[in-house]
């Protein structure tokens, strides 16, 4: 079984605290939006206007936070 990452965990938690834009790679599959919600063992990832997807804490192997790209940019993209 796999062990969650503290660090990945601590910065998908700054992420949710600030709310910013956040790219992380799961399985080998790169995803880019907001944290919605960090839990135990799952984080939940905006990805677009009301679409969230849960990805497990175990399975992510990079985290990278978006320090100047403001939210919004996510959902009016995601309306074209």
């Amino acid at each position: 079984m796999q062990r969650v990452s503290q660090p990945i965990k601590h910065l998908l938690q700054l992420a949710y605290q600030n709310n910013q834009v956040t790219t992380l790679i799961f399985n080998n599959v790169t995803y880019t939006g907001t944290v919605d919600y960090v839990s135990a063992s799952t984080v939940y990832l905006g990805l677009a206007a009301g679409h969230s997807r849960e990805i497990p804490l175990t399975g992510i192997s990079q985290v990278h936070l978006h320090q100047l790209q403001s939210w919004w940019h996510l959902y009016e993209g995601s309306r074209q």
